[in-house]
């Protein structure tokens, strides 16, 4: 009986016989970034409504006034929650194999992380985009049950509208990576993807 030699693909390598079918980047054309900043703003309003409505039946808003207290408590959940989005992308690059790295991009004030020349399947790579929108959402939520009746319930409500209007790119990432097969593999940079597909 005969065996087939298949080369077993070092994690996060391309096989040989794929080529880049696209290139995006966010930085690339200014149109993208206000189509980002548009789409952010209705993405605000949209879960705006849902964790305020939120907060409206689990916290005490008639009680919630902002002073400087409250609004050194807004700015530390916000930084908290900034970090915890991107180092969930990482973990869950880790949890696929790669080694993540982080920073930000001064020029459009964007946190990121990364795992430069790592290719990632199509549909992992879909995962790594929207964990964070799915997991600190079940976060916020969990937290605003578990607080409710307090004005905590108030400052989770503002971190996951943050989060969900700041998580714009990733689902537009996420909806170009999906119109390719799900044989692609995606190669993540700090502002943008890389697609791969087999050679034809």
């Amino acid at each position: 009986m005969s065996k087939i030699n298949i080369p077993i693909l070092p994690p996060g390598s391309l096989p040989n016989d794929y080529q880049e079918v696209l290139s995006w980047k966010v930085t690339e054309k200014p149109i993208r970034a206000i189509a980002l900043n548009i789409l952010s703003v209705l993405l605000c309003v949209i879960f705006g409504l849902v964790f305020s409505g939120l907060a409206v039946s689990l916290g005490k808003l008639g009680e919630f006034r902002f002073g400087l207290s409250e609004i050194g408590l807004v700015f530390i959940g916000l930084l908290i929650t900034l970090v915890l989005h991107e180092l969930t992308h990482g973990l869950v690059m880790q949890i696929f194999g790669a080694k993540p790295k982080y920073g930000v991009i001064w020029k459009g004030l964007m946190f990121y992380a990364t795992s430069p020349e790592y290719a990632f399947h199509r549909n992992n790579y879909a995962v790594i985009a929207l964990a964070p929108l799915i997991f600190i959402s079940i976060l916020v939520v969990l937290g605003m049950w578990l607080l409710q009746g307090t004005l905590w319930v108030v400052l989770l409500g503002i971190c996951g509208i943050l989060n969900a209007s700041g998580a714009v790119g990733d689902i537009w990432i996420t909806f170009i990576v999906l119109r390719y097969p799900n044989t692609a593999y995606v190669i993540d940079e700090r502002d943008g993807i890389r697609v791969f597909l087999p050679k034809p």
